[in-house]
């Protein structure tokens, strides 16, 4: 994991800056009547909104001042996906608390918040961050961000899950590295990958595959699919020949398709089957056949849509079941129902990688 300790300044709020942002429907009246009273200015209620901010902008600001703007202006993160890897070669737990315990050390004195919880022989690490973003306005630009990273026992090892972003995966790299350097042999990493089987029909079936049978989950519908197709290679010599090109040569790399029983529409099946398109993420609906009968919103794919690796998946939300119907409003997922789901699709797409790699090393020998 690389942090950058000292980068460009952030902007210094100025008047204007202020102004703006004080008369954003972002900003409630709390925040401009404390703002006041932290310079012991009453406020009324009847003046305008905008006479209060052209007032408290000439005024001068400090850093208190900008960190309660930025707080109403700041921007609102979505939860984020999910990734896993297999990693076997841990032999002892208190070893992995221990360099766990040492690399939050590390991430704090950096100014990272870090979480450390353990259960048995499970780990779970919550990291709070910040990321800056310069091409937000001023009071935007810091954005607080959090993620976890869980290693959670299995047969093989450990199941290592984590929040899919840079900052998530390289503090997951980082402590896996100073792991293998605890221990006597190297870790092995097993990741659902589909770069060594380049058909894009064998890719296109993994997401079939995990849809349909997803165990202990029966597929309602098919709602968004992502089909990919890389633009082809040239040699220098074509490029050459090209630089005369009069712009009819086209190529379409994605294309996005949302809607109802997607994956049954005759425009994704002449994609899949005639023009070498392929599945890269998928989002469906399924209804759980053990516990209450809900309806989960499911989404799965590949972070390198031309290589199909970075394969992270994300519960986006449950429709109840009450009184024997499925409603509408979609509510957020428990932390149980995220565990469940990720231990069914964690375990599928292993085994579809495996059974699809079979596949395609047989045809791969009979061709040959």
């Amino acid at each position: 994991m690389k942090k950058h300790a000292h980068g460009p300044s952030l902007y210094y709020a100025s008047d204007k800056n202020i102004f703006d942002a004080l008369n954003q429907h972002k900003v409630d009246t709390p925040t401009v009547v404390k703002l006041f009273q932290r310079r012991n200015i009453v406020v009324s209620k009847k003046t305008p909104r905008d006479e209060l901010a052209k007032y408290f902008s000439m005024l001068t600001h400090d850093y208190d001042d900008h960190k309660d703007i930025a707080a109403r202006l700041g921007v609102t993160v979505r939860r984020e996906r999910t990734t896993s890897m297999d990693v076997s070669g841990v032999s002892d737990t208190d070893e992995l608390h221990g360099v766990v315990q040492q690399l939050k050390k590390e991430l704090e004195t950096s100014g990272d918040t870090v979480q450390v919880s353990r259960d048995g022989d499970n780990i779970s690490i919550r990291v709070q961050y910040s990321e800056i973003d310069y091409k937000r306005s001023e009071f935007s630009q810091v954005q607080i961000r959090d993620g976890t990273i869980e290693f959670v026992k299995s047969e093989a090892g450990y199941v290592v899950r984590n929040t899919q972003n840079d900052y998530l995966n390289g503090v997951r790299e980082t402590l896996l590295a100073k792991v293998e350097k605890s221990t006597s042999a190297p870790l092995t990493k097993v990741v659902v990958s589909l770069f060594d089987i380049p058909t894009a029909e064998l890719r296109s079936k993994f997401f079939h595959q995990l849809a349909h049978s997803l165990p202990n989950f029966d597929l309602r519908d098919v709602t968004d699919v992502y089909v990919f197709k890389a633009k082809p290679e040239m040699d220098s010599d074509e490029d050459e020949n090209d630089g005369d090109d009069d712009g009819l040569g086209s190529h379409v790399e994605k294309v996005f398709l949302r809607g109802k029983g997607v994956s049954r529409s005759e425009l994704l099946n002449e994609l899949l089957d005639k023009d070498d398109y392929y599945i890269v993420k998928m989002g469906w609906t399924a209804t759980e056949l053990l516990g209450d009968g809900n309806v989960y919103d499911v989404e799965a794919g590949f972070a390198d849509p031309k290589d199909c690796t970075g394969f992270s998946f994300i519960l986006s939300g449950i429709f109840p079941l009450e009184e024997g119907k499925v409603t509408t409003k979609r509510r957020p997922p428990s932390k149980r129902e995220i565990d469940a789901l990720s231990r069914v699709i964690e375990s599928k797409a292993r085994d579809l990688v495996i059974e699809l790699r079979s596949e395609y090393s047989a045809v791969d020998a009979g061709e040959e």
